[in-house]
């Protein structure tokens, strides 16, 4: 089921000719909050979590993340079992609440196109999810909420005065509502 788009993003806010010193990087990120609301005590629901993107996804560009309630686990992106797409995959347990987080990996250094001192990556595409074929719950209701948070780093953020803002907006989802019933 197809679930929302997304758009990655390190570039300048105003590229050249602008000053670099003055023009801040936007960085954004794409976040998606799931809750399996199938009655607690019910079998876990194993996902797919599938991102078809333009360019394509380069694991070594990005960060993947997923919180089930027990801290941050931190992967790579990985072939899909069934589609072979750039998938994240997640077991959530019923009546609990996770949240995905896929994002440019700014810790990696020039030439990387992630890294702020190039910042020229810009990925665009969407996100679909899928009940995987290992799941031991066969049914499943998800509750999405896709969104998309950015964050305007300064040129220079080693200042003691470094200014940054941050802004986040819950995105449209593909099906009429937020709940996708396997």
């Amino acid at each position: 089921m197809f679930v929302s788009s997304f758009e990655l993003l390190v570039k300048p806010i105003a590229p050249p000719p602008f000053d670099p010193a003055v023009s801040r990087r936007a960085v954004q990120a794409y976040f998606l909050t799931l809750s399996n609301l199938n009655p607690v005590g019910a079998p876990d629901v194993a996902l797919s979590i599938q991102f078809t993107a333009t360019p394509g996804l380069n694991n070594d560009e990005l960060i993947a993340i997923v919180d089930v309630g027990a801290g941050n686990i931190f992967s790579d992106l990985v072939p899909d079992p069934v589609t072979g797409k750039p998938s994240q995959q997640l077991t959530l347990p019923s009546g609990v609440t996770a949240l995905v987080l896929l994002q440019p990996d700014l810790s990696k250094a020039a030439p990387n196109r992630a890294s702020l001192a190039v910042a020229n990556l810009e990925v665009r595409g969407y996100v679909e999810l899928s009940l995987s074929p290992f799941s031991a719950n066969k049914t499943a209701e998800i509750l999405v909420t896709p969104q998309i948070r950015g964050t305007f780093i300064p040129a220079a953020p080693a200042s003691p005065f470094a200014d940054f803002d941050q802004q986040s907006y819950t995105l449209p989802t593909a099906n009429p509502g937020a709940i996708i019933k396997f």
